[in-house]
């Protein structure tokens, strides 16, 4: 009897432990491999059955599990229950992400400068543009010294492949006088304005029609207006390097002087001669050389003249220097200055 009671006993403790082993996983940090890859961490809840297992997570709350999608459940240390419920602290620098932003902007900018920057260095005028825009210092030694300060600019448009060529040209100057008895004047009255377009026909020939406006007060022109048609003949020299042209041509000349008794008052047919040398020495150094001739057809005591030459020298793609030489002579004016003679340095800027 003693021993079947004993045999009873032990069967009854191991019940006892069987139905106990399942609440033995309540109260516990589990974590819970789905079949899926995913894992979670949390209490698993006494309402857990075979078909479902409730699980406390300290971060979404309570899930219901089915039991067919769980791929196993295995207990966590007990000294480490938290680490795994929190999320991992930031970094410091992810903490501050103000400088990174600031530096980025500054970055940016620069970048943005750098761009606009590069933009103009990399800008260019279409291939059949050529002009340049000079800035300089002249000085008379005429019929009156003077000096000035002047700019002065011409644009030749030649497109590739066309037999038409325009030019586009003007200047001004701000003039600075020496009376006979000493005393001095500033007069910046004194600016010009040429258009000219050219045809080249074969051969070397071609048409041309010239339109120039100039204002003196110096020698007393309130304003002169030239209209010219004519043609010539262009010379090519020293293997394409130079040019020579040479020609001639008709107009109509609208002259008003300040003073009303002046002889070229009014308008006037005028014949016109014109002469230009442009020589390429080398890649950067260029000379050149113009002479244009006006007459009056009703009197041949009335004309005027100017010739130019300069030699120019290219420093950058878009900067060199000029030292140039011009006459200007009006045969009648309301002033007594006739001749112009001017000594140029300029800084020129080519575009």
């Amino acid at each position: 009897m003693y021993i079947k009671f004993k045999s009873w006993s032990r069967c009854m403790a191991l019940m006892v432990l069987a139905a106990l082993n399942p609440l033995m996983l309540f109260g516990v940090a589990k974590e819970v491999q789905l079949k899926s890859g995913e894992r979670l961490l949390g209490e698993v809840l006494p309402e857990s059955n075979e078909q479902t297992l409730r699980l406390r997570s300290k971060i979404l709350g309570e899930l219901k599990l089915p039991r067919t999608s769980i791929a196993s459940i295995k207990e966590l240390p007990a000294a480490k229950p938290a680490v795994v419920a929190k999320p991992a602290p930031k970094p410091a620098v992810a903490a501050k992400p103000a400088p990174k932003i600031k530096v980025a902007e500054a970055e940016s900018k620069k970048e943005e400068s750098l761009d606009i920057l590069n933009a103009f260095k990399e800008f260019k005028t279409p291939a059949s543009w050529r002009g340049n825009l000079r800035i300089g210092v002249n000085f008379s030694t005429g019929d009156r010294l003077w000096s000035e300060n002047y700019a002065r600019g011409q644009l030749s448009i030649q497109p590739k492949g066309s037999r038409n060529f325009y030019r586009f040209g003007g200047s001004y100057s701000y003039r600075k006088n020496e009376n006979s008895n000493g005393t001095t004047r500033v007069a910046n009255d004194k600016f010009d304005v040429s258009i000219l377009y050219r045809r080249n026909l074969s051969k070397g020939w071609f048409i041309q029609n010239s339109l120039g406006y100039r204002v003196d007060n110096v020698k007393g022109i309130d304003h002169e207006m030239k209209e010219s048609i004519g043609g010539g003949y262009k010379f090519k020299l020293f293997k394409g390097k130079a040019e020579f042209n040479i020609g001639s041509g008709i107009g109509l000349e609208d002259f008003q002087a300040s003073k009303s008794n002046d002889l070229r008052n009014g308008q006037n047919y005028i014949a016109n001669v014109f002469q230009e040398f442009s020589w390429k020495i080398n890649k950067r150094t260029t000379l050149s050389q113009k002479f244009n001739y006006y007459k009056n057809l009703h009197d041949s005591n009335l004309y005027d003249f100017n010739f130019s030459s300069a030699l120019r020298t290219r420093l950058t793609d878009v900067f060199g220097l000029e030292l140039s030489y011009r006459k200007d002579f009006d045969s009648e004016v309301g002033g007594k200055q006739k001749d112009d003679t001017q000594w140029r340095s300029a800084l020129v800027i080519y575009f």
